[in-house]
């Protein structure tokens, strides 16, 4: 096989879309990867593009922008629809093909991202209709699961004496904790006191390329398929606006949602009239904001600007006092939810939940006292109970590791990695890529690593036990 049929035989197996055009617009070739969006090359070479997208407008489309300013144009978002009548959403990028120093034509690579944009519009209406339609009333057990701190320790009698401080204020709130300590909970506390409505958002729950026009909205016309829409500044107008995970922000919308912190002000994607906001904004990270600065992935203006109130939340494994207590409230909202009358927890069950070091914090907490009490059969929680059917030795697993004298040091090494590797892993819920980030190692080193220690089937458990959260 030579060189030219090689790297012809990669473009057609690689999954993602490729399309080019010579100067004329006419479409020159096609990867097998294009029959997502429905387009085959024996149906489309040879026809220009305006043929096989009849709806397209030469002011809108990036191969003929590309062409004209020999400029590329990444990650844009296109709806459009096919010569077959069929609507589909892309997420392209489109970049000019040069020879001897000429534009001779333009190639595209494309993602289809229809079925993500039909649940952002799904959650969109599910939005809209829960601002217009009466809330349900909750139970009073998942009422207090809600707004309830729990919590005997210093520390957490600490963040529920602060709650109605900072539900006093309209000042930015900043909130550490890691995944698991309760900062929805939190909020919630915040918001209820205060009175405020709330809007909650995860910002690593959203892909990038969709977030600025989930955040700031849309105008029609703005882009392809663009249509008028509220983005959660304008829903969140006069309440409380929750974004979560606020370190997942790329930077260039950090610097978009600093100047909406500091001037109240909104614009919508594709408009030119500014509003104004009444937003109070609340964001949390699970990354200490130290570390964040320290290595660049949050802006320090916005830090800044949103640490004017702030609020850290500690750690189970800090707090062991609070087991007992949450223990007992999971225990009272679980017999509400599963018609069970379980009374308590025996010592022998407690002690074994006071030696794990509770990596998932509260919420692994509670998804182990939901565990026991699917499987409880008596009045009370036994060791039995807890660890039934359960896909972690939650006596083994919280262990750290401790040297051995009898073990050579590579022995020793080799054991300290894979305490590490499993406690990663453990954090990011079976998710090798963000454990592989976390650890600063190449994820083809990482999944070496994973099939080195046979941990295959720890993985696999513990995205199995993240299913059930």
């Amino acid at each position: 096989m030579t060189i030219d049929e090689w790297k012809t035989d990669i473009l057609e197996k690689i999954r993602v879309g490729i399309m080019a055009i010579d100067c004329n617009y006419n479409i020159t070739f096609v990867n097998k990867g294009a029959s997502a969006i429905g387009i085959s090359a024996l149906s489309v070479t040879g026809l220009s593009i305006f043929e096989v997208f009849p709806n397209l407008k030469e002011s809108e489309s990036t191969f003929c922008k590309v062409i004209q300013t020999g400029r590329s144009v990444i990650d844009r978002i296109q709806t459009f629809v096919t010569s077959k009548g069929e609507r589909r959403t892309a997420l392209t990028s489109t970049f000019p093909i040069i020879q001897d120093g000429k534009i001779v034509g333009a190639y595209e690579l494309f993602e289809d991202v229809s079925a993500v944009t039909r649940l952002a519009d799904e959650l969109e209406t599910l939005r809209r209709e829960k601002g217009i339609a009466k809330r349900k009333q909750p139970t009073k057990a998942r009422e207090t699961m809600e707004t309830n701190i729990i919590g005997l320790s210093k520390s957490m009698r600490d963040v529920k004496n602060a709650i109605p401080k900072l539900a006093g204020t309209s000042s930015p709130l900043l909130l550490y904790g890691e995944t698991g300590t309760g900062k929805e909970v939190i909020v919630n506390a915040i918001a209820t006191d205060s009175g405020c409505s709330l809007i909650s958002q995860n910002c690593a729950a959203i892909p990038e390329n969709l977030l600025e026009s989930i955040l700031f909205g849309t105008t029609k016309g703005s882009f392809t398929g663009a249509e008028d829409r509220k983005g959660l500044f304008e829903q969140a107008d006069g309440g409380i606006l929750f974004l979560d995970e606020i370190n997942s922000l790329p930077l260039t919308l950090q610097a978009k949602l600093l100047r909406v912190v500091q001037e109240k002000k909104v614009r919508r994607l594709g408009d030119t009239k500014e509003m104004s906001i009444n937003i109070r904004f609340i964001a949390a990270t699970n990354v200490h904001p130290s570390s964040l600065l320290e290595s660049g992935k949050m802006r320090s203006d916005l830090y800044y600007r949103l640490h004017v109130m702030y609020l850290e939340l500690p750690p189970l494994r800090n707090r062991k006092i609070d087991i007992l207590p949450l223990t007992m409230h999971f225990i009272s909202y679980f017999n509400e939810e599963l018609c069970k009358d379980v009374q308590g927890i025996e010592e022998e069950a407690l002690v074994t939940l006071k030696k794990h070091n509770w990596p998932g914090n509260v919420r692994e907490l509670r998804n182990w006292i939901e565990r026991a009490m699917n499987h409880v059969e008596g009045s009370m929680i036994t060791k039995k109970d807890l660890q039934q059917h359960s896909y972690l030795a939650i006596e083994n697993q919280s262990e750290n590791f401790q040297p051995s004298l009898g073990l050579s040091l590579r022995e020793q090494l080799k054991r300290a990695e894979e305490s590490m590797i499993k406690q990663e892993l453990e954090r990011t819920h079976g998710n090798v890529s963000k454990a592989a980030r976390r650890l600063e190692l190449p994820q083809q080193t990482m999944s070496r690593k994973i099939k080195e220690y046979d941990l295959q089937s720890y993985v696999y458990e513990l995205k199995l036990l993240n299913t059930q959260n």
